[in-house]
């Protein structure tokens, strides 16, 4: 091989190394992209081929102190726009394009957090590249000869290419080579911080409509305890009818006679959209508008002369939470930081401390009164308890392989943060107000661990994700018979989280008032205690809504038992049935999902992947 060759191809080589990555972890979506798609991404191919063979051939041959300087570019870039969207895409199956890169920037603190928790993965991913790019321009001494000035515009021309092509371009937001979409994706940021876009990924203030006085129309009025976890997924917690369980043996034990909605799930896999499905009742395709102006529970509960007090682990800051909440009618409040200065974004403050606060608080509230206990540490990295951790061996870190260990340490996280709600529980019962008292409890949403490839939630409606416990218990004499028979009958039927708003305010009394008429009748949810929605209606689910921003693109539609879903780096949508195949390994014919998917379009505006 002459030393011609040898240079060519030694310039070539970075490039090939992305791109044959790239085309062995997505090759079932590139094949199946359309010929405009196809011939986009091949340009951007040569883009790739461009910017890291003349970069590396730039710093092979710059001598003083330009080097170092050239160097930094050089290390800088791989490790974001190749090691980066390496170790992104083994969490999400998606790289970070310009919708990603702005929902990330609004969430900056977050993020820094889960990658402080997953150092260690993410150092795997970008270990090799930084290594490569290294030692690579010490090789390219050898084997190639010096032309500084050619290779020097060939690297701003490659640079330029890469900042300004980008898969939104031609429609499908991940048809490029991951350096691309990931210069691409700082441009397209750029333009939105210039434009001013930035402050409608996250809800802002609210401006509720108001609520006239209300009187509770029913005879015996009832305590309601609200109690919302963070990320917990049914198929990890016991069910009633289990003999034996170890995830959440206490309230196992407490709670035999509890009531118990098997099929419960959320409409979305994000936190802030899912409490202001829960605290409002909205529907998750529902306007920005919809979502600031419809009244929350506490709202509701304060109009009718409830007690009302709000607990939260979570803290507050994080998704601009603590603006959208701001001038509720609280009697009682407390938040993550109010309990622990250094409380995470991401699993905020001790489950134990906000629960002993609550009950300290109710204690002073006014009966009848509505409370929410909001609880966080069973977010990622997921907190447990040393001294009470049954399931092993486990670890934080979340690479490939390590899912069994990390889902051990999720497992622990539910067990610990059990051990509080069961404490909670038990204390309500012991006090005089608590044989008024119903506790109703839920998740968020659910936790994916790489069932379909990815990690955490926000990615995809798929079960793992979106399919959580609920439950009720109520003392004797707190339902009526046809409010529990009611709970019964639904025990296996699907149902979603949209019926919840309309069951809290069935428990106060509130859902029949004249005065609530026109509020409610734009609510699409029916309490439970009345049978609930009807599960042959179709509902929307998605992550990307108008008061968070999603990072990849991903929606459906459910209705009965089958549903579909997509996302962005699919190529067709998936329909499943999760009563025939609960484990969802077995896609249907999508004619099998019948009027799902222009449902789903219609809503969606489209299907994520085009």
């Amino acid at each position: 091989m002459n030393r011609r060759v040898a240079s060519g191809l030694a310039f070539l080589f970075p490039g090939i190394v992305i791109i044959a990555t790239d085309l062995a972890r997505r090759w079932t979506s590139i094949s199946s992209w359309s010929g405009p798609i196809v011939r986009f991404y091949i340009v951007t191919s040569i883009v790739t081929l461009i910017v890291w063979g003349a970069l590396c051939r730039v710093a092979a041959h710059t001598r003083g102190p330009s080097r170092l300087l050239v160097y930094a570019v050089l290390v800088s870039s791989a490790g974001l726009a190749w090691g980066g969207q390496s170790y992104l895409f083994g969490r999400f199956n998606s790289y970070l394009n310009e919708r990603a890169v702005l929902v990330g920037t609004s969430m900056l603190p977050s993020v820094g957090q889960q990658i402080m928790a997953d150092a260690g993965t993410l150092s795997i991913a970008v270990g090799p590249p930084l290594l490569l790019v290294c030692l690579w321009p010490i090789a390219l001494q050898k084997i190639s000869t010096s032309n500084l000035s050619k290779h020097l515009d060939l690297a701003v021309v490659g640079l330029i290419g890469a900042f300004t092509l980008g898969g939104s371009a031609i429609g499908s937001e991940q048809a490029a080579t991951p350096d691309v979409l990931y210069f691409s994706a700082l441009t397209g940021l750029a333009r939105a911080k210039w434009d001013g876009k930035v402050s409608r990924l996250l809800p802002g203030a609210r401006s509720p409509l108001p609520i006239p006085k209300l009187v509770p129309l029913q005879a015996k009025l009832r305590n309601v305890v609200f109690v919302v976890t963070e990320s917990v997924r049914a198929s990890d917690v016991c069910k009633r009818r289990d003999r034996s369980c170890a995830t959440t043996p206490f309230t196992q034990r407490l709670l035999p006679h509890r009531l118990e909605l098997e099929q419960m799930r959320a409409l979305d896999s994000t936190t802030a959209i899912s409490i202001a499905v829960l605290w409002s009742g909205v529907p998750v395709e529902a306007s920005r508008d919809a979502y600031h102006q419809t009244p929350l529970i506490w709202e509701y509960a304060h109009a009718a002369g409830f007690g009302t007090g709000y607990w939260t682990a979570q803290n507050l800051l994080f998704g601009n939470h603590g603006t959208w909440l701001a001038g509720l009618p609280l009697d009682k409040t407390v938040s993550a930081t109010e309990v622990d200065p250094n409380a995470t974004y991401e699993v905020g403050a001790p489950d134990r401390k906000i629960i002993e606060r609550a009950l300290e608080d109710m204690n002073a509230l006014t009966e009848p009164f509505v409370g929410v206990v909001h609880l966080s540490n069973t977010h990622f990295p997921y907190e447990i308890d040393p001294a009470d951790a049954p399931f092993q061996p486990q670890r934080v870190a979340f690479g490939r392989g390590d899912q069994e260990q990390v889902h051990n340490r999720y497992k622990d996280a539910i067990h610990a943060q059990d051990k509080h709600v069961g404490h909670l529980v038990e204390s309500i019962r012991a006090r005089s107000y608590g044989r008024r008292t119903v506790i109703v409890f839920t998740s968020d949403h659910g936790e994916q661990m790489r069932e379909r490839g990815a990690v955490g939630h926000t990615s995809t409606m798929l079960d793992a994700e979106i399919h959580v416990p609920f439950w009720v218990d109520a003392p004797e004499g707190t339902l009526s018979e046809s409010e529990r028979a009611a709970l019964l009958a639904i025990e296996r039927v699907p149902v979603t989280h949209i019926d919840v708003l309309p069951t809290l305010l069935d428990l106060m009394g509130l859902v029949d008032s004249d005065k609530l008429i026109d509020i409610l009748a734009k609510l699409p949810g029916r309490s439970l205690l009345r049978g609930g929605s009807d599960p042959s209606q179709p509902k929307f689910m998605t992550n990307c809504s108008e008061i968070v921003a999603c990072a990849f693109r991903n929606w459906g539609a459910m209705k009965d038992s089958k549903k579909i879903w997509a996302m962005e780096g699919d190529t067709q949508w998936s329909c499943l049935d999760i009563a025939a195949d609960p484990l969802e390994e077995n896609p249907l014919p999508l004619k099998e999902c019948g009027d799902l998917v222009p449902f789903a379009e219609r809503l969606g505006k489209g299907a994520p992947f085009r």
